[in-house]
């Protein structure tokens, strides 16, 4: 509780805290928040303070601010990036109507009511193997993470040395100056309004049915492609001794594919045999096959041509067998 009491009760020019003043304080503070029966300079809270272990700032953080009035803005450091950043933000919040008639007649006597901001920076060690927080009150964070922040929110953050930094915080403050520091989410609407349905407006072939009272006309995908790449490990470094380790490439055997389309069902084979490039030999030949695919695909009209003025363009469906981890990458090495 000393950190809140250190941030609610900053030095000025014309006052400053001594440590005696910030401890008296905090013990307070520790009465209001914890709703102690006693009095903050009495006996028993001396006894208390003996074995008393501290607030755990992240977990009491809500009944802080509930309970003082107050918002607050907890730190962090980060140990890879090396820099500070906000990880928690507490916001007060009114829970009963006594609040709320109180917090209406307060505005009614004044013309706003001003909740206090406090930034805290929590750090974390190990002692004897127990992880201890330790809490500080943060004088200065733009110092501290070296971002700007907005003046009027108090949440909305920038970097100096982002290139677009002076445009994006001068657009943030007018517009921010403007709600009065508070987030207004607008819900831009279209002006012709839509329905929601991304089955019938990401498929403009069953959309143009649709509008044209065809649906009943529209099919399923029925022909595809599937393949199946056949590998072996190869170990390419291998090492033996206090630190042994044995890497594995894998080495392309042969491929397979199955192709269904209206004449039926062809299959075709490459290998080692077929020389090196194999993989290479059997996509020039997948193409060709999946030209054959796509047009059994179309829409057909009653003259057994294909109807062009049906929308389609989709993508001709190959269905590899275990191959979305290692033999895909084979692959698309190999393609051109």
């Amino acid at each position: 509780m000393e950190a809140v009491a250190k941030a609610l009760h900053p030095d000025s020019k014309e006052k400053r805290y001594c440590n005696n003043e910030i401890i008296s304080i905090s013990k307070q503070l520790l009465v209001q928040v914890l709703e102690l029966p006693f009095d903050s300079k009495s006996r028993k809270m001396t006894d208390l303070l003996k074995t008393f272990d501290g607030l755990d700032i992240t977990k009491y953080a809500n009944l802080v601010s509930q309970k003082l009035k107050i918002n607050q803005d907890i730190y962090y450091y980060d140990n890879e990036h090396k820099n500070y950043y906000r990880g928690l933000q507490v916001m007060y919040q009114q829970e009963n109507e006594n609040d709320k008639q109180e917090s209406i007649k307060t505005i009614r006597d004044a013309d706003f009511e001003v909740i206090p901001q406090i930034d805290i920076l929590v750090v974390e060690s190990i002692w004897e193997d127990n992880k201890i927080s330790h809490a500080f009150a943060i004088a200065n964070k733009q110092t501290l993470t070296g971002l700007k922040f907005c003046p009027h929110c108090n949440s909305k953050a920038f970097d100096p040395k982002d290139k677009n930094y002076s445009r994006d915080y001068e657009i943030h403050i007018i517009q921010c100056e403007n709600n009065e520091g508070k987030i207004v989410k607008k819900v831009k609407l279209d002006y012709i309004q839509k329905p929601f349905v991304p089955h019938i407006m990401q498929n403009k072939t069953y959309q143009y049915l649709l509008s044209n009272g065809r649906q009943h006309e529209f099919k399923p995908t029925q022909y595809f492609i599937t393949y199946d790449l056949e590998t072996v490990p190869k170990i390419v470094n291998k090492k033996f001794g206090k630190s042994s380790y044995q890497m594995y490439e894998l080495f392309p055997l042969s491929v397979a594919s199955t192709i269904r389309n209206k004449q039926g069902i062809k299959k075709i084979f490459f290998s080692q045999q077929d020389g090196e490039d194999f993989i290479v030999q059997w996509l020039n030949q997948l193409f060709k096959e999946a030209e054959q695919v796509n047009a059994d695909n179309q829409y057909i009209t009653e003259a057994c041509t294909i109807d062009d003025t049906i929308p389609y363009s989709m993508e001709v469906p190959i269905v590899g067998f275990n191959s979305s981890r290692f033999d895909i990458s084979l692959i698309i090495s190999q393609m051109q």
